[in-house]
């Protein structure tokens, strides 16, 4: 089956909404263990693990290799079999062929450039959409369109992208009224991007896929949630993740972090999940153990317990889910035992159906809760809306946020520490009037300082406040010869502010930029950055970061 298949096979089960009517059949609404499959793939296997729909590429460079000659052979086995085996197919449209590619010289003889790239006629695209979804309409109702928007994966703009989307619309309902596009995103989580498609080109998809690369599950809840309050409110959309685990830990934790994605997906009403990793048994205990203390309970509401998470699901023998930091306590009234991801009994019921449970990372899951537990849950969902993690600390209320930098940041709602382990934001602690401070190396190429705002001081900030951020550097030794500027998270994008040249005297000088269309929606992980990747003769010392919001009216 070739490349076709071996470039994405991803498996997974769809997650039930929590407004459904019905409970879903027993096993229903677990995602499934699956795997990035090679030539060849076992569909039986991945089905009888639980698997109820799957991704392949439509490698359109390998089934159009010349324009108008088309090697659907391959494509077809891989269909027919997955088909077979009880499995919905998902089509990936994707990859450009070389005699339709954009790229010229050089470029059209490395593959990875050229099949990268969008097409140079709109009208070669539409060829190839019309001829995939005629010949695989019986079988095919979703079409996703590329694979994932970064790069290397994508070497084209977001208005590219969108004349691909909204081409393969027009052209897939022309061959099949009943088909559905999938727009595909970016690693992380891109709420920006997806709010410009919705603008311009909302009505050319059904489903949005997230592709959350480097988030772990908790910062999965306010994307989420703004998708679901702001960006898809009254819009008839599905969401879908694809999960990798790899980039979380290694195999032994994977059940941990199956159980994790689970729960939060059915909290959002997430359509689909696909696991994109292999098969391993603590996954699979951590689906049987969901099945059996879970299964197909709806999301019932949470409770507010500082620094942790708590899911209730289902109205009637409910059972909740809950991971936090250490110091995180949950009381709750039950009269079943805690268990852990993997169906070991960590904690048996407690006398007089008073639990004390003392949390960490991993998720724990409780039983048989009192109803008084479950109308509690419910009440705060009604009162508060879907729920994002509770911190340790709420900065909602101040104005500002603060860090002093050095060896260990003094951090008041402002974070730099968690980015020191990126290559290029391992910043060096150096001591300046007495007082530590940290420096850009140039030398190493470590040009950028990091920094995440507390989401609870600001979190999508779509228009509704200006951001002021105040940056306090040691004063350069000459005129023009050190500067620095911001790259943050925009409403369009990461952006770069104007450069600002650092004046020279030997004292300690503050330059404040005025952010009118901040974002800081955590889209990769971190909401701006510092950047000295100008500056050649002399590195930027930096000792204090202070962001201010002001509300607009």
């Amino acid at each position: 089956m070739g490349r076709i298949v071996a470039l994405l096979m991803i498996a997974a089960l769809a997650v039930p909404s929590s407004a459904a009517a019905q409970p879903p059949p027993a096993g229903a609404g677990v995602p499934a263990m699956a795997a990035v499959a090679a030539a060849g793939a076992d569909f039986g296997a991945l089905r009888k693990a639980g698997a109820l729909s799957v991704k392949l590429v439509a490698d359109w460079s390998e089934l159009e290799p010349a324009k108008g000659q088309f090697v659907w052979k391959p494509l077809d086995d891989a269909v027919a079999a997955a088909t077979a085996a009880g499995l919905t197919v998902v089509l990936v449209l994707a990859y450009t062929p070389k005699w339709a590619s954009l790229a010229s010289g050089p470029e059209l003889s490395n593959r990875d450039i050229y099949s990268r790239q969008p097409p140079k006629r709109i009208g070669d695209w539409e060829a190839f959409v019309t001829g995939a979804v005629t010949r695989y309409k019986a079988k095919v109702k979703d079409w996703q369109i590329w694979t994932s928007l970064n790069l290397p994966f994508f070497r084209g703009t977001a208005s590219e992208y969108l004349a691909l989307l909204r081409a393969a619309r027009s052209r897939s309902k022309a061959a099949d009224p009943s088909s559905r596009i999938v727009m595909a995103t970016p690693q992380g989580m891109d709420l920006s991007g997806i709010r410009r498609a919705m603008l311009q080109a909302g009505t050319s998809f059904d489903v949005i896929s997230l592709n959350p690369q480097g988030l772990t599950p908790e910062a999965l809840m306010r994307p989420l949630r703004a998708l679901r309050d702001r960006l898809l409110a009254n819009q008839q959309k599905e969401i879908w993740i694809e999960w990798d685990p790899r980039g979380q830990g290694d195999r032994q934790g994977w059940g941990e972090q199956w159980l994790k994605v689970v729960v939060l997906a059915r909290t959002f009403r997430v359509a689909r999940v696909f696991w994109s990793a292999p098969p391993t048994a603590e996954v699979d205990a951590a689906r049987k153990t969901f099945d059996g203390l879970v299964g197909g309970r709806a999301f019932a509401g949470y409770l507010t317990v500082p620094g942790a998470v708590a899911l209730v699901f289902g109205k009637t023998d409910a059972a909740l889910i809950a991971w936090g930091t250490p110091s995180a306590d949950l009381r709750v009234s039950a009269n079943g035992s805690v268990y852990a991801a993997n169906g070991d009994v960590r904690q048996p019921a407690a006398e007089e159906r008073n639990l004390k449970v003392a949390l960490a990372a991993d998720p724990v899951i409780i039983a048989d809760l009192d109803p008084e537990v479950v109308a509690q849950a419910g009440a705060v969902l009604q009162d508060k809306g879907l729920p994002v993690p509770t911190p340790g600390k709420d900065f909602a209320g101040v104005t500002e946020v603060r860090t002093k930098l050095g060896k260990a940041n003094a951090e008041e709602g402002l974070y730099n520490m968690p980015f020191r382990s990126r290559r290029n934001g391992a910043v060096d602690v150096v001591e300046v009037d007495g007082a530590e401070a940290v420096r850009t190396n140039t030398s190493k190429e470590i040009v950028f300082i990091y920094f995440d705002v507390d989401d609870s001081f600001l979190y999508y900030v779509d228009g509704r406040a200006t951001v002021e951020v105040s940056v306090e550097v040691r004063g350069a030794s000459a005129p023009q010869q050190l500067g620095f500027n911001l790259l943050y998270d925009s409403m369009t994008g990461y952006r770069f502010t104007s450069w600002q040249w650092v004046e020279a005297r030997p004292a300690w000088v503050t330059y404040t930029f005025k952010l009118t269309d901040a974002g800081f929606a955590n889209t990769w992980g971190w909401d701006f950055a510092i950047t000295a990747v100008g500056n050649r003769k002399e590195d930027l010392t930096v000792r204090s970061v202070t962001v201010r919001k002001i509300p607009k009216p």
